[in-house]
């Protein structure tokens, strides 16, 4: 596998999706691969539950994306979900070092990367590790809401804010096991609502304010961004799932409510969208029976109305209201192809609302363009970004990486 190929994959309730993608000599990258398999019932609310039932699912979706790209998949980056995600805002505050006669300190990268580290001196449940660390800004003395590092200026007293993103050990762990399963390893594990957002989400919104929700079978990864950073993560317990559930009350099959769930619901609270009678088979196949269009949009429109309320309920406990999502909310996963979903959605929650795609790239696989794949997608462009991080840290300043820090961090906290 090149260096300039990189591959994602996130392991959902439903199905295992994954794609490869390609950097190509100007630096643009192309979306070259995708596959898919179906993860049956080796994952639970986002839970690994069934270690090779789960890498035989990735392994498919791998095997698939490989053979339209032509790369063989070495090593991917895989998301993670289930309630056991959440994040956590940190804050930590030193002393800037005092040179010469002045009378404030020069901030310098070794500042900033203290204050960083104080931020996280958070004690965690001992289950919990964290999994990703987001900079949200700096204050330097009196001015706060510096979305940059103010390397160079002047200040007494450096604060750093961040929002940590958590998540529980053994399940991380179980995600190591079912890729080394595959004879592969994993480059980075990043949260799904993260992966899923950095692929639809466009820079303006995250400025101004948007929520995302990724709508699984059995989760709902959701997202806050504003001023341009992640403002709230969170996983509910709830997909369209239950949609399938209710409708297996009528006496049908799991494949049948399925079914009547993608063909014939229609959430969008028009009661005159139009009737119809539909014929499903009963359990076994041995019977049919009829069932009306409008009791299944019923259904499956009760549902919504129920997940919709408790994004919202999410949402406003973080302390963010409607007004501070003027860009409304992006809907992605499986569920978002229900019919007259934005509609519920909008008139639900109050925002805006939009089914979110992956925006510009190049995409050799239609796949690719489907919102059960954003979160894929969104794994290669966090990957990427990484690298390129990671390049730029390790390159910028030499002398910087090399020497040895002599400031005491703990002595220096405030």
């Amino acid at each position: 596998m090149s260096q300039n190929v990189l591959a994602g994959l996130d392991i959902g309730s439903d199905r295992a999706t994954c794609i490869v993608a390609e950097v190509d000599d100007q630096g643009i990258l192309h979306i070259t691969g995708a596959g898919q398999a179906q993860t049956g019932d080796s994952v639970r609310s986002g839970m690994i539950v069934d270690l090779q039932g789960a890498a035989d699912a990735a392994s498919i979706a791998m095997e698939e994306a490989e053979s339209l790209s032509g790369w063989e998949i070495s090593e991917t980056a895989v998301s993670i979900s289930g309630t056991h995600v959440r994040g956590l805002h940190g804050r930590g505050t030193v002393n800037v070092e005092r040179e010469g006669d002045l009378s404030s300190g020069e901030i310098t990268w070794t500042d900033i990367e203290d204050a960083l580290e104080t931020a996280q001196l958070i004690k965690l449940p001992r289950e919990s590790v964290i999994l990703r660390t987001v900079k949200c800004g700096y204050s330097i003395d009196k001015f706060d809401r510096l979305t940059k590092a103010p390397v160079g200026l002047r200040a007494d007293r450096l604060t750093a804010d961040i929002y940590m993103v958590t998540a529980d050990r053994s399940a991380i762990q179980n995600i190591e096991q079912v890729i080394q399963n595959t004879g592969r390893k994993i480059s980075s594990i990043f949260p799904a609502a993260s992966a899923g957002a950095r692929a639809v989400l466009t820079r303006d919104e995250m400025e101004i304010g948007v929520a995302f929700a990724d709508i699984g079978a059995s989760t709902t990864d959701i997202a806050v961004f504003y001023s341009g950073t992640l403002a709230y993560l969170t996983v509910i317990p709830t997909g369209g799932e239950v949609i399938t559930r209710d409708l297996q009350q009528l006496r049908i099959p799991h494949s049948e409510a399925e079914r009547l769930k993608k063909e014939y619901a229609n959430v969008s609270g028009n009661e005159k969208h139009g009737e119809s009678s539909i014929t499903a088979s009963t359990f076994g196949g041995r019977n049919s029976i009829s069932i009306s269009s409008e009791m299944i949009s019923g259904i499956a429109s009760r549902r919504i109305h129920e997940l919709m309320e408790e994004i919202m309920n999410e949402i406003n406990r973080a302390g963010i209201q409607q007004t501070d999502l003027p860009a409304g909310i992006v809907l992605t996963g499986g569920t978002s192809h229900l019919m007259g979903i934005t509609r519920a959605a909008s008139r639900i929650t109050g925002l805006p609302a939009e089914i979110g795609t992956s925006i510009g790239l190049n995409m050799a696989s239609p796949l690719a363009e489907t919102p059960e794949f954003a979160a894929a997608v969104g794994l290669v462009l966090l990957s990427r970004e990484e690298k390129s991080e990671y390049e730029g840290r390790k390159w910028s300043n030499p002398l910087e990486n090399t020497i040895i820090r002599i400031k005491g961090l703990f002595n220096r906290l405030r």
